[in-house]
């Protein structure tokens, strides 16, 4: 499969096919890691949508802590 970089504002970018994401398993809001292995650009996922958006919750839920369970008796 060849793929083109192209421009998007001041910003090269890789269109990734949508055939391409769902043999992967990506979907939109995914985080990536790039590697460069020789000269080769190496590309994993690191976190999904959903565990990014778990994550920011727990952080969320551990920041303020005393007001849920504030919240929780009343």
């Amino acid at each position: 499969m060849k793929l083109r970089i192209e421009k998007c504002g001041d910003k090269l970018v890789i269109p990734l096919p949508s055939e391409l994401a769902v043999q992967l398993t990506w979907g939109h809001g995914d985080i990536l890691e790039a590697d460069l292995v020789g000269d080769n650009l190496q590309v994993k996922r690191t976190l999904s949508a959903h565990d990014h958006a778990l994550e920011i919750a727990r952080e969320v839920m551990e920041e303020y802590r005393e007001v849920f369970e504030t919240l929780a008796k009343t």
